[in-house]
């Protein structure tokens, strides 16, 4: 009698491409709505019509969820442009940064940074990501400017970074839009200002 071979297995379900796109524009839209502290996977996956297993494959943790969802507010992150020149460096920079607070998207992530500090884990990885990793880049350019000399002595880049980043993100406050100021609409006076306090030439 022929054995008889057991039944070849079937494939499994093929990976959805537009999954991940999905998920991530539902978590946008449920922290727009609801904010971290109403934040809901069953929501999330309804919004992005997916199964539970299927998110919890990409993102295992309710935390490392948010985070991602963040990371597509905060825009591609920052690198020294490295053109030689400070005044050059720091245009590309604010360009850059300006793009990025200017999206609407920007405004929930800055809502959600007031409900940070109540999440440690959460605050602090979205620190380093999206706060310490753009000021580091700033850093580095004004390091790269001392050293070929265009620095004034005792420039504190630490403060000079800080200062930067502040500024522009004043420019793009909801009240700063009210007033009609934006960070692209003020670009080359602030930069004419802020270089002038750094520069030997100033």
């Amino acid at each position: 009698m022929a054995s008889t071979s057991p039944p070849a297995a079937k494939p499994g379900r093929p990976r959805d491409p537009g999954a991940d796109e999905r998920i991530l524009q539902a978590v946008v839209d449920e922290l727009a709505e609801t904010g971290i502290a109403g934040f809901r996977i069953n929501s999330v996956t309804a919004r992005a019509k997916v199964a539970k297993r299927t998110l919890y494959s990409r993102w295992p943790e309710r935390d490392d969820l948010i985070l991602a969802g963040l990371a597509t507010l905060s825009g591609r992150p920052l690198h020294p442009p490295r053109t030689g020149s400070l005044e050059k460096d720091m245009r590309l920079l604010y360009d850059a940064v300006a793009e990025t607070l200017d999206s609407p998207r920007w405004m929930i992530a800055a809502r959600c940074t007031f409900e940070l500090p109540d999440y440690p884990e959460l605050y602090a990885t979205f620190q380093r990501d999206c706060i310490d990793q753009p000021l580091a880049v700033v850093e580095d350019v004004l390091f790269d400017a001392q050293r070929r000399g265009e620095l004034r002595p005792g420039v504190d880049r630490s403060v000079a970074a800080e200062t930067f980043a502040a500024a522009m993100a004043a420019f793009s406050t909801h009240i700063a839009r009210l007033r009609g100021v934006s960070a692209q609409g003020v670009r080359d006076r602030f930069l004419d200002l802020f270089l002038h306090g750094l520069r030997t030439d100033a």
